[in-house]
Formats: structure tokens, sequence, C-alpha cells
């Protein structure tokens, strides 16, 4: 095979340089892009994290650091294991592992104990994947409902009484005829039953039957006796 001659090699170099300079636009492109994600990433008024296939942290944004008291210089390379308690730390674990399993984003409610107190969050978790469907790594976004959730609680808790209270007056707002001489109840029908048979069917209240001291009293005595009282 004869050499190249200097035309040829005058061509080639100018393909090659044609080739880094478009490389070079490329390389500038990607470096520009990742700027700009990370720049709303770490600029997002809620925290959000990226984990790579070890579940080990690539990044976290500047709100994460804040409620965590941690920075990614401390967190970068290592797993939440290494980081957080165990229960909190083995939950991302199990999370992470679910997402990767679903392949595609999945939502989880969490409470979180921070140093400045628990946290309730809904945080959605997704895989990053290339171009050909491998994983790369796992992302998560959380939202703060913890002031929602104390609302939740606090209705809940007002429903309660509510109903407690509605109870409580559906029960004092009714007047019941009774009998003056043997103590029969009537009902809303008209038909008449016995106190404790009326009590039992409209209320929880149970009857165990005994005798008071003065019934008792004056069923042990004499007949005469009985007069005589």
């Amino acid at each position: 095979m004869s050499p190249p001659t200097q035309e040829q090699l005058e061509r080639r170099i100018a393909e090659l340089e044609r080739e880094n300079t478009a490389l070079r636009g490329a390389q500038a492109a990607a470096e520009d892009h990742e700027r700009t994600l990370l720049a709303i990433i770490g600029n997002t008024p809620a925290p959000n994290y990226l984990k790579d296939t070890e579940f080990r942290y690539i990044l976290v944004n500047q709100k994460y650091e804040e409620l965590a008291h941690i920075s990614i210089d401390t967190l970068r390379g290592k797993t939440d294991l290494e980081v957080w308690p165990a229960p909190i730390a083995e939950m991302w674990r199990a999370q992470d592992e679910a997402v990767v399993r679903a392949g595609h984003a999945v939502v989880f409610e969490e409470a979180v104990p921070l140093p400045d107190g628990e946290l309730t969050f809904i945080t959605v978790k997704f895989p990053v994947k290339d171009a050909t469907g491998r994983l790369q790594a796992v992302g998560g976004f959380c939202t703060d409902i913890t002031a929602r959730k104390k609302i939740e609680r606090e209705r809940e808790a007002l429903i309660s009484e509510l109903q407690a209270a509605l109870r409580e007056v559906a029960m004092l707002r009714k007047i019941l005829p009774i009998c003056a001489w043997c103590k029969q109840i009537r009902d809303d029908r008209g038909y008449w039953s016995q106190l404790e048979a009326y009590l039992e069917q409209h209320s929880h209240v149970e009857f165990t039957h005994s005798i008071c001291p003065d019934c008792a009293d004056k069923l042990c005595r004499r007949p005469e006796q009985r007069r005589e009282g």
C-alpha cells in the first residue's frame, strides 16, 4: 500500500478538526444544559435529590441541605444507611428499590424526623434512564404537606367533637312520656314498654338487676310491719 499523499493527509486533518469542533460544541452544549438543570434544581423551593444505581447520593439541592442540616459534600457518594438513622434509611432504601422494580415514577407519603422537627412529604421518586433504557440514577422530588396534614387532623378532631355533640343533643332534646304509676315509657309509635327495655333499645345502656337497701328492708318485713311502715 502506497503512503498517503500530502493532499489526503490535509483532507484527513481537516476532517478531524471538524469532528473536534463538533465535539467541543456538543460538550459545551451539554455543560450549558447541565448548568441550567442544576440551577433549576438548586433553586426549586422543595427538597430534591439524585442517587446513582447503588443508591449513593450524586446531588441534592439547597432546600434539602437546609432541611436536613447537611451539605452535599457530606452526602455525595454515601448511601442513606451511612448518613441517616436506620429506620428512615431503610424506608428510603425500600422506596428506591420499589422504583427500580417498577421502572416508572412512584408516589410515597412519608413522615421524616428532621433536626427542626418532623415533616410530612408527598415524595415522587423516579428512575433516570439512558437512551437504551438502562437505569442511570434514581431521583426524588418532595412536597411538604405538614401544614395540610395538621389541618386535616384538626378537622377530623372537630368533626368527631361535633358528631359527639349532636348525639348528646339528640338524646337530650327528646321528651319521653312516662307513666307516673308503672314507669313505662310510650315510644313515638304509641307503644308502651318497660323503662329499661326502652333505654336498652335506644342507647348503649345495659341493665343488671338487684335490690336496693330500702326495698330489701321492706321485703323482709312481716306484713304487719309493712303496714306500719
